[in-house]
């Protein structure tokens, strides 16, 4: 995993700029770093303080660096050299830098007669991209972002991951483009400013969310789409966004007809576990790490895992998390248990390296999980997000479920499935389908019914009151399974694995889903729900996994975790603090000071509003961090 940064026709950027850049990225990958500069004399190599190589020069401060490229490197694959970024195609005026890894690289190699002379993925990319063109993509397995500058055609070229497992953000200003694994890189460059528009901050604090999954919280900062491209010609700097993959148009995967699922998810754990380098696991003791990690630890004595525990906590899992010692005894498990003062003191690094108002408390709990792995000197490890998304695990699913079925005149299967989704699953079931029936309503009654649900409309001046009233909703859930699954990978999926990324790389560890294989989504996608949710049971393909490989009691467990933090007791051991930090007397006039005021001194119980309430404290630490101007 690594870092990348560029810029093309960004006239006031000198050597200096390019190595603060770097310096902001050095957490994606301290095992190298390069620095590739086109000018009128043509291509230049040189190295920066942590080059590996010796053979370059040391990148000059004062060098004009308007057309340039900048790589990060986390070694995982061929330890060596070799690996050395930005590399260019053996023969071709054609350059990349990447981030990510492409599991299938040597199937490519032997399926297409590549002639490679290194060991890694990315010399694959190249060599794919100089035979086929950007069509190459459609092959690839994996995750990635990577930009390839291709002087031959004149033309630069960013690319994404079918699900946007990995970042890529780009800024157009001056006639000129950046791009970057990261935000705060490209706020570093003259003409890119820290401005938010005040709808999408009314939007935000109203519903939590905003319309576009993929919005950066930056005016001027884009996001490149999961499963897209977008190509500019050099000398015009004109450019074209294509959509490569979508998900919605997937008929029935060729490659996955006639699987099942544990055969699809052994092939992915199989991938997901090349690598040079030592690979762990996060565990939580949930169905999804914990079937990632018995197959996994299958490969290697003394496999890591990762956990985070709270003894004594009603969230705590970690006896669930030690069963999987059952069948690997020769597990290495470690344990890490975060408190607020800790929470507290990490609080504004942790927004920074988010780059964008955190959702809750919980995020710092994968935060110290990534933390622990650091420390016990992993570089990779295996996560379980997705899982919930592809195979209907979260409470909204059951409602969906159950609708279908009296949408489809199934009494007698509804009347069994509610009985038993009450006893295996959730006592609310009555909730979840009303929760999906919600989305049948017009979109001002369902504007109307979350106002009323939340406290963020509430936090907003009245003298900006009519211009916070025409927000939209945005369009997150559905009545219908397959339509809620489509929008829980577009929506929900991707602001985990925003947290994801960003919580592993902070600590240069490579976080790798398995859950994510295009192959197992599809294959999901197109299974009946009646497949997923069966006997009452949720995500029944990975309960019968668990059973299978003989751990029936996290297989048939009824409850439902993952990482979380104990929100309520942190927010009352914290909050003369919080207070004191957020210094609400100098907030932004878009806020009503007041009723801001409340919420740090209410007595909060349910975890809707706890939620709220760490979102709200997240979001003015960030307008304040970054310096966020509201336009």
């Amino acid at each position: 995993m690594c870092g990348i940064f560029g810029v093309w026709n960004f006239k006031e950027v000198r050597g200096s700029e390019l190595h603060k850049a770097s310096a902001l990225l050095r957490h994606r990958g301290p095992d190298d770093e390069g620095f590739l500069v086109v000018n009128s004399g043509g291509v230049s190599s040189f190295s920066g303080k942590d080059t590996v190589t010796q053979s370059l020069s040391m990148l000059p401060n004062e060098l004009s660096c308007a057309n340039a490229l900048l790589h990060r490197r986390l070694s995982i694959l061929d330890l060596s050299e070799k690996g050395h970024q930005p590399m260019q195609a053996r023969g071709r005026n054609i350059h990349i830098v990447f981030n990510g890894e492409v599991y299938n690289f040597k199937e490519l190699i032997e399926k297409h007669q590549l002639e490679v002379r290194t060991g890694t993925d990315t010399e694959v990319i190249l060599l794919m991209y100089a035979k086929f063109g950007a069509s190459c993509f459609q092959e690839f397995r994996g995750m990635w972002a990577l930009a390839i500058l291709d002087l031959e055609k004149g033309e630069l070229l960013l690319c994404r991951d079918r699900f946007g497992i990995k970042p890529l953000y780009f800024a157009e200003a001056g006639g000129g483009l950046a791009f970057s694994s990261e935000i705060k890189p490209l706020l570093t460059l003259k003409g890119i400013e820290p401005t938010l528009e005040r709808k999408k901050l009314f939007q935000f604090l109203t519903f939590g969310a905003t319309d576009d999954p993929h919005e950066t919280f930056f005016d001027a900062i884009q996001a490149v789409p999961p499963g897209s491209h977008r190509l500019w010609k050099l000398d015009s700097m004109e450019s074209a966004e294509t959509k490569w993959y979508d998900l919605r148009k997937q008929n029935k995967s060729q490659s996955a007809s006639g699987q099942n699922f544990e055969k699809l998810f052994g092939e992915s754990i199989r991938e997901h576990l090349i690598a040079d380098v030592e690979i762990g696991s996060c565990l939580s003791g949930g169905l999804d790490s914990s079937a990632i990690v018995a197959y996994a630890a299958s490969t290697s004595k003394a496999f890591k895992t990762f956990t985070c525990a709270f003894p004594g906590e009603a969230i705590d899992e970690s006896d669930f998390a030690r069963k999987l010692l059952d069948i690997h005894p020769d597990l290495d498990q470690h344990f890490t248990t975060p408190t607020s003062d800790s929470f507290f003191q990490h609080f504004d690094e942790l927004v920074l390296s988010q780059e964008r108002p955190i959702g809750s408390a919980s995020v710092f709990a994968q935060y110290a999980v990534m933390k622990l792995a650091a420390d016990n000197n992993m570089k990779v490890l295996l996560d379980g997000q997705g899982a919930d998304e592809v195979l209907g695990g979260y409470y909204p699913f059951a409602g969906a479920y159950l609708l279908g079925l009296l949408r489809r005149g199934k009494f007698l299967k509804f009347r069994r499935e509610l009985v038993l989704l009450k006893s295996n699953f959730n006592p609310g079931m009555g909730k979840a389908m009303l929760r999906a029936a919600f989305y049948h309503l017009p979109q001002s009654l369902q504007i109307a019914a979350r106002k009323k649900g939340r406290l963020g409309a509430s936090l907003i001046a009245q003298k900006y009151g009519k211009e916070a009233s025409t927000v939209k909703s945005p369009k997150r859930g559905s009545s219908d399974f397959r339509e809620l699954t489509l929008r829980s990978v577009q929506f929900g999926l991707y602001e985990l694995l925003h947290y994801e990324d960003r919580n592993s790389m902070h600590f240069s560890i490579e976080s790798r889903v398995p859950f994510l294989d295009h192959r197992l989504v599809e294959w999901a996608l197109h299974q009946s729900p009646d497949a997923l949710i069966k006997e009452g049971w949720t995500k029944h393909p990975v309960r019968k996994l668990l059973e299978n490989v003989g751990i029936p009691v996290l297989a048939w467990r009824k409850d439902k975790l993952g990482f979380v933090a104990p929100q309520n007791r942190w927010r009352t051991e914290l909050i003369d603090r919080i207070i004191e930090k957020s210094d609400l007397k100098n907030i932004s006039e878009v806020f009503d000071q007041k009723a801001l005021s409340q919420i740090f001194t209410a007595d909060i119980r349910s975890n809707e509003h706890l939620s709220e309430f760490w979102r709200v404290y997240a979001l003015l630490r960030w307008l304040d961090l970054f310096k966020v101007k509201l336009v």
